[in-house]
């Protein structure tokens, strides 16, 4: 919804909020009411609008046909995507002024601040340990659950306390606060592996090695040329193990299997609504504004 330039003569009186037209308002208004008369008929959850419940649906058909060319990022929108790509190009929101990493989120990039400054906000309430970052102290929680498992061996960064399960992964990690880099020679973005520059190149070149040996389609990931195979193959090799339904790709199958646990794990920053997966959040910000959308930030909630 855009009610942000010109003239709102249509007031909400529930909250307040002004709109641009009747249609706009009226929609808005759905908000507030509690009657949800549209349901999915594979998990039985409710919506407010049949748009809504047919954006849903999607979830359980596994239709991500947005691919990012240069990882793999798959997404059910256009927009998303969209948004996503300028990762690879540098076109960042927020910018840190000390190492140069980029941002999309204020969120992201206020935590991100924390490693520079020593700052560690949050706390086990259990142990005491503190963490630069929400996810880092949420991952930590889960080692004093009842029934969690014998941890992995893990490594963990001595500055932001970010794990990895291998030692090469946090090597190359600890490049980003080292301030080892290799620059893009078209764009001056800096990079922490020489094979992560490689790939970023190619969004300048256009070059795409990866051919589809069926359609000779052209890509310029490995990885993305391989989910795309699948398409020809018919090859689905995650499967649900609560319904046995099959998909493409593991991403897909992880936000599946929410409507089965009821767990919507991303939390819109305005109004606190929760969705199974950043792409239904994404498109759910847009409610709010292109700035919401554009510079939201996002919690990640038990």
């Amino acid at each position: 919804m855009k009610c942000h330039n010109g003239k709102k003569e249509f007031k909400c009186e529930t909250c307040g909020k002004e709109c641009l037209s009747k249609k706009l308002l009226k929609r808005h208004m759905g908000s507030h009411s509690e009657d949800r008369p549209f349901e999915c008929d594979i998990c039985s959850r409710k919506f407010k609008r049949s748009y809504e419940v047919t954006k849903h649906k999607k979830i359980h058909q596994g239709e991500k046909n947005h691919v990012c060319d240069v990882c793999g990022y798959a997404t059910m929108h256009k927009a998303c995507l969209e948004t996503h790509q300028k990762r690879h190009l540098g076109d960042y929101l927020f910018k840190c002024d000390i190492c140069g990493k980029g941002f999309f989120s204020s969120f992201e990039f206020r935590e991100h601040k924390n490693i520079h400054t020593g700052e560690k906000p949050y706390m086990c309430d259990i142990c005491g340990k503190a963490y630069t970052s929400k996810n880092s102290l949420m991952a930590h929680k889960k080692t004093h659950e009842p029934d969690a498992k014998p941890t992995e061996k893990v490594h963990e960064c001595k500055i932001c306390s970010k794990r990895f399960k291998y030692r090469k992964s946090l090597l190359v990690h600890v490049k980003s606060h080292s301030g080892e880099k290799f620059l893009c020679d078209f764009c001056g973005k800096a990079f922490s592996t020489k094979d992560t520059l490689k790939l970023h190149r190619r969004n300048h070149t256009g070059e795409k090695p990866n051919v589809c040996n069926v359609c000779g389609k052209a890509f310029s990931a490995l990885y993305t040329l391989k989910v795309h195979q699948l398409i020809h193959t018919g090859e689905k090799p995650h499967i649900c193990d609560q319904c046995g339904k099959a998909f493409t790709q593991r991403s897909t199958l992880v936000v599946h299997k929410r409507s089965h646990t009821g767990q919507k794990p991303y939390e819109c920053h305005v109004c606190n609504r929760t969705f199974v997966s950043r792409t239904l959040l994404n498109s759910h910000l847009r409610s709010h504004g292109e700035q919401a959308y554009y510079k939201h930030s996002f919690s990640v909630v038990n």
